[in-house]
């Protein structure tokens, strides 16, 4: 045979052999794909069987909180620097917190030896800045609202020749449920259903007046058309009297909670409230063993009547308060609820209160306040008790403002106060003070 022949035959022949190892490898390669696909289903199978998993699990959790979807998130706030020099007549209080705000309490009288020597500070701080954050959830059961806010006054841990920094301090967190047609629910802390917020004047001190209702804490609170009722958290603060001084008590010994009701009355540009609240009184000694001193319970009354009357170029706002245990709901605490008599009994101490603010709009961009004020207390006879004389008899308050805003949310202004103290045995004391502020709302 040719040798070109047998070359061709070889080659022919081997052709077969050398497909063997090709048609081993093809079938591994089809072995595997089959076990890839198979695996692949059984994931498919197990990421199936996750969502359901997952859908079941949120479907729960809407159940739970129906109210997760469609929330609505707000904040807002104000940046504010406030500017202070006061006046003491009588010295440097013992407490420089009056410095920051007007509390009429810690205004000093002229000591027993004698008058006093005046006393002048100044004092910048932006302290009152605050912040909010609010939440509007729509539901089949109604609009579910909270907010919680925050600011820097009263707060520990502030240091002047550093830092500067002070610790947010709460005054709003709570929850209103508004199920429609004026019903409403509201829980947590918020301003008290005794105090008529739009009734407190447009003034550039933190709380203003010596005689207006200021107070915010926990409650629980029902709102049916122009009727509130409300359970509120209660803290008695009692005198202590004997021939050497007074002993302020703060016991918490109360069972009940302070009831409040209130009616939201209009006629035409006048809005005003009635709020009438019934409290309960309490205080308890016990030995150090544990064993049970003395205590006794009572209660006590207030009766607040506020309002707002809008004119042409302004309004008169106005607040009447009058009962047996203001104590704290009034002017940051200016007088106790009572006192513990001779026979360990709670006296509870007659109080009233009164205040009048007339703001004047000159422009659109340029308005005034000016607002007078006045409270006393029928504290007990200073024969029966020889330190019933520093109990705090009369306060006194005045104040007028000027302020220019001059962009949306910008405001600056200046005002002038006057406050004075006076005790039950007649020492007196009087505070005179210029506040500049510059604050921005957003």
């Amino acid at each position: 045979m040719p040798m070109p022949m047998r070359k061709l035959l070889a080659t022919v022949l081997a052709t077969p052999l050398a497909l063997l190892p090709l048609n081993a490898a093809a079938e591994d390669l089809a072995a595997r794909i089959a076990l890839l696909e198979q695996q692949i289903a059984e994931l498919k199978a197990l990421v199936t069987d996750e969502r359901a998993v997952g859908a079941a699990t949120r479907a729960e959790v809407e159940a739970i909180r129906p109210t997760r979807k469609g929330t609505r998130l707000g904040y807002g706030g104000y940046i504010q620097l406030d500017a202070i020099t006061s006046r003491y007549s009588e010295g440097k209080p013992s407490n420089d917190l009056v410095d920051d705000f007007l509390v009429s309490s810690l205004i000093p009288v002229e000591p027993e030896s004698g008058n006093g020597d005046p006393a002048t500070s100044t004092k910048l701080h932006a302290q009152s800045s605050r912040f909010f954050f609010t939440t509007q959830t729509a539901t089949e059961q109604g609009s579910i609202d909270t907010r919680i806010e925050l600011d820097f006054m009263l707060s520990p841990g502030g240091d002047e020749r550093i830092s500067n920094s002070w610790n947010p301090r709460l005054r709003h967190a709570y929850i209103n449920w508004d199920m429609g047609a004026g019903r409403s629910l509201l829980a947590g802390q918020s301003w008290s259903t005794f105090f008529n917020v739009g009734a407190l004047p447009d003034l550039l001190d933190f709380v203003g007046p010596v005689s207006t209702i200021f107070v915010r804490q926990p409650q629980i609170r029902w709102t049916e058309g122009k009727l509130q009722f409300a359970l509120e958290n209660p803290a008695t603060r009692i005198d202590e009297l004997s021939a050497t001084g007074v002993n302020r008590r703060l016991d918490n010994a109360e069972t009940l909670p302070d009831m409040i009701a209130r009616y939201n009355g209009s006629q035409g540009d006048l809005n005003w409230t009635f709020a009438a609240m019934g409290r309960q009184l309490g205080y308890e000694s016990r030995f150090s063993s544990g064993e049970k001193l003395a205590s006794d319970e009572t209660w006590g009354y207030g009766l607040s009547i506020a309002g707002k009357w809008q004119l042409d170029n302004g309004d008169l706002r106005f607040m009447l308060n009058q009962g047996s245990a203001l104590g704290r709901y009034m002017g940051l605490n200016t007088f106790d609820d009572g006192y513990i008599d001779s026979n360990g009994d709670i006296d509870t101490i007659a109080q009233w209160g009164a205040m009048l603010a007339y703001q004047h709009n000159w422009s659109s961009q340029w308005r005034s306040t000016f607002a007078l004020s006045a409270s006393a207390a029928d504290n007990p006879s200073i024969s029966e008790y020889a330190t019933a004389g520093q109990l705090a008899k009369r306060y006194e308050s005045a104040h007028a403002n000027l302020n220019w805003l001059p962009h949306p949310g910008l405001q600056l202004g200046g005002e002038l106060i006057y406050a004075r103290k006076e005790v039950e045995d007649g020492r007196s004391g009087d505070l005179s003070r210029l506040q500049f502020a510059m604050k921005y709302a957003f």
